[in-house]
């Protein structure tokens, strides 16, 4: 049950990826994918409703971290 759900998880946030910013719309979408994942591993509906408002709230407007090679980071002194 939990790998299902894990793999409904990571398939909504795979919506997310590679956007330069975090729309209202791609949370939404997102948001709502993420419910039904936890309506079908049976979270209560108020739970998982509750818990997608509040993520989607904090998210709202907040920059994608894209994946890159750990290099990337280090500077030259």
């Amino acid at each position: 049950m939990f790998e299902r759900l894990t793999d409904k998880i990571e398939s909504a946030f795979r919506t997310l990826k590679g956007q330069g910013r975090i729309s209202e719309n791609n949370v939404s979408e997102t948001m709502k994918e993420i419910r039904r994942a936890l309506l079908d591993a049976d979270v209560h509906f108020n739970i998982a409703k509750e818990f997608t408002e509040r993520v989607k709230q904090e998210a709202l407007g907040q920059n994608v971290i894209i994946a890159s090679p750990l290099a990337n980071y280090w500077s030259k002194s």
